[in-house]
């Protein structure tokens, strides 16, 4: 009786424990958000943590916009964060026999700018959701309309929504049906996401997360958006934690397929890959890996993070641009594993040391600068430091480490001013955008 006594006690000290401890993540994020939410200027934050492979809590806070509280089921656009579900559809028609990850995707769609290059019959499946198509981002990056490659396929890393969009136009070819249709048919239904799809007219807006700039100003950009392999997908957080359960699960499986979607197709930098339609973070305790990708635009920052070693993960969505550092906050917060995970993508390639300089040449270097799709960008001098901000961008302060060259603490960004009325953004050691003085 001593002995099954005993034991009780021990099971009880041990389920107190357990929920001591969830009831301290829960309540210290339930007590912090909102007060991050203040300082970054967001309106709305959206929460779902997975646990041994469900979902165990889902939270949204603040506003949709002004006098809108948030509801649970809130509905945001995601951006980037749409290139991982059509991976998962895509591999999907690859373990049924219908596609093939390394077959030309010219024997279905050829883009007219590119039809005697040279390195057509180089695209393939696997090099779009690995990132390797040789493409830009958007072909507008190229100063003008044509798509055009940078590289061969293959042959290097260089993120591009262009790729998916090939993908996208292959896809439709083949099948005869939208990617929405696909997507919906094949991918949505099936994990039941019912909150999931591209906008149309019957798009419920009165869950919609409206789109807010860096100092929490709603942006008068309209929401309606076209289906975009890359872009753009609307969904809750309850529909994207299931995405990742199903991701996590897949993994495990280890089928081909997706032993495929989680092996480095090509290591960006150390601890870091490209799979298929993920990145990939590996290196961590007990052999464990993480997949992960974020979503990024104008009053959009979104994050997912997921363990498949653990069956856990986290997913954020925010709508301001300032939402990537709650972002970071959260995910730290809320995973043992977040701090490293983010420490290992956000690190440099180089050392950045902080130094002095002249605030003379800080000045030089304050004003508004144009990008190249007419979004303005500000600069102005804070202490002996840049504040940066614009439509779209996160406000941030960057530090300097020459003359000319300045540095966003803790993460993998860096200014340059090749003159005073220019300057170069460079992320992982990639320039990402180049403005000129208004």
């Amino acid at each position: 009786m001593k002995t099954l006594i005993t034991s009780f006690i021990a099971l009880l000290i041990l389920t107190s424990s357990v929920f001591a401890q969830k009831d301290t993540v829960q309540s210290n994020l339930l007590r912090d958000i909102p007060i991050w939410m203040s300082e970054y200027h967001v309106p709305c934050v959206g929460v779902g943590i997975i646990k041994n492979g469900k979902i165990n809590w889902v939270k949204n806070f603040g506003e949709l916009q002004q006098g809108h509280p948030a509801p649970n089921n809130t509905l945001f656009n995601i951006a980037s964060q749409t290139k991982p579900a059509t991976a998962m559809l895509t591999l999907k028609l690859v373990e049924t026999g219908q596609w093939d990850l390394d077959e030309p995707l010219a024997h279905y769609w050829i883009d007219p700018d590119i039809a005697n290059d040279p390195y057509l019959m180089k695209l393939t499946t696997r090099l779009v959701l690995s990132h390797q198509t040789g493409f830009p981002n958007w072909r507008s990056d190229n100063g003008g309309t044509k798509l055009k490659f940078k590289f061969e396929p293959g042959t290097a890393s260089g993120y591009s929504g262009e790729g998916f969009e090939y993908l996208r136009r292959a896809l439709e070819a083949k099948f005869h049906k939208s990617l929405a249709v696909l997507m919906d048919s094949l991918l949505f239904k099936p994990l039941g996401m019912k909150n999931t799809y591209y906008w149309s007219e019957g798009l419920d807006t009165s869950r919609f997360a409206m789109w807010h700039d860096g100092q929490g100003k709603r942006y008068t950009t309209s929401i309606q958006t076209s289906v975009n392999a890359a872009d753009d997908l609307i969904t809750t957080i309850a529909d994207y934690c299931q995405l990742g359960i199903d991701a996590m699960q897949l993994a495990d499986a280890g089928t081909p397929v997706y032993a495929e979607m989680v092996r480095p197709q090509r290591r960006t930098k150390p601890g870091n890959a490209s799979g298929l339609g993920w990145g990939l973070v590996d290196g961590l305790p007990g052999d464990g890996y993480a997949l992960q990708h974020g979503g990024s635009d104008i009053g959009v920052r979104t994050m997912a993070v997921f363990l498949p070693k653990s069956e856990s993960g986290i997913v954020v969505m925010t709508n301001g641009d300032n939402g990537g550092f709650i972002c970071d906050r959260i995910i730290k917060r809320a995973l043992p594993e977040g701090a490293l995970i983010l420490e290992t993508m956000n690190k440099s390639a180089s050392e950045h040391k902080r130094i002095t300089i002249a605030d003379a040449l800080i000045e030089s270097y304050t004003g508004t600068f144009v990008q190249s799709n007419g979004k303005l960008l500000k600069t102005e001098k804070e202490g002996n430091a840049l504040k940066v901000s614009g439509d779209g961008l996160p406000t941030a302060i960057v530090f300097p480490e020459s003359n000319n060259k300045f540095f966003l603490d803790g993460y993998d960004v860096q200014l340059e001013f090749p003159d005073t009325n220019t300057m170069v953004v460079f992320e992982g050691g990639k320039q990402v955008l180049k403005v000129n003085r208004k």
